[in-house]
């Protein structure tokens, strides 16, 4: 098929995630879709949501729906995110697991809300990884009322998996992609958790931290908290991953 060959040399040639995702959301939309957004989450050690999720859209995928699922919480609701995190990688067809029964109510609200209050009548969501540290998927929706959402499902289920799957992989097997992600989850931090977490990067003791901004109680409770919302089982890693991204250099 000449679209997986025009994505593949598309997604070689890329240059950052944002090309990447540019890349994905051409091929996507001629295979048939109207948008695409591609999520992913850090996990605490808990098993819980850590730091900011690293979320990536296309114009099709209605910008004020994801604002609302951010802002009303639906990712604890979100029915797709629940069965990743129980291990489950099987792409899923929103309407069709709510006719088997298998969205309980207080999950149907987050594909309603999509539906009747912003058009995006059908949805699937395709899981790309489960592990103890993050969970991603993307999820493709569709403005056709219709049966032809069924129809290009059955048709194209296989290829958009393998879309899907070799952006994950093109974009997580990339330093410059996985910095880029990085600092994305990191948006949301004070000044006083930078400072800290640039201080962490000297390898110098928190005792000689500048105590005017920032005591050397309250950012060892800091360095605690964040190890644990970005994943980090101690601080030494989390210095890690601090340095292996250069982080601090571009603050």
């Amino acid at each position: 098929m000449q679209l997986i060959v025009d994505y593949v040399s598309e997604l070689c040639a890329a240059e950052g995630i944002d090309q990447c995702f540019e890349a994905l959301e051409r091929a996507v939309i001629r295979l048939g879709f109207d948008g695409i957004v591609y999520s992913s989450y850090l996990l605490r050690l808990n098993g819980e949501g850590g730091a900011s999720p690293v979320l990536l859209r296309s114009e099709g995928f209605d910008a004020a729906f994801l604002k609302h699922y951010v802002e009303a919480g639906f990712a604890d609701q979100d029915f797709t995110i629940k069965r990743i995190l129980q291990g489950d990688l099987k792409p899923m067809d929103w309407w069709h697991e709510e006719e088997r029964g298998a969205v309980k109510p207080e999950e149907r609200i987050v594909i309603e809300v999509a539906r009747h209050d912003y058009g995006l009548y059908n949805g699937v969501s395709i899981p790309t990884l489960f592990d103890k540290d993050e969970i991603a998927g993307a999820s493709l929706v569709s403005r056709d009322k219709g049966p032809e959402f069924r129809k290009l499902l059955d048709k194209r289920l296989g290829v958009l998996r393998n879309l899907v799957r070799l952006f994950h992989d093109r974009i997580h097997a990339d330093p410059v992609c996985r910095k880029t992600m990085m600092l994305a989850r990191l948006s949301d931090l004070s000044e006083k958790e930078r400072k800290t977490l640039i201080f962490l990067t000297t390898g110098r003791p928190l005792k000689c931290i500048d105590g005017d901004e920032v005591t050397p109680a309250y950012a060892n409770k800091l360095l605690n908290e964040l190890s644990q919302r970005l994943g980090a089982s101690n601080r030494q890693q989390l210095r890690y991953l601090l340095g292996l991204y250069r982080i601090h250099e571009l603050w």
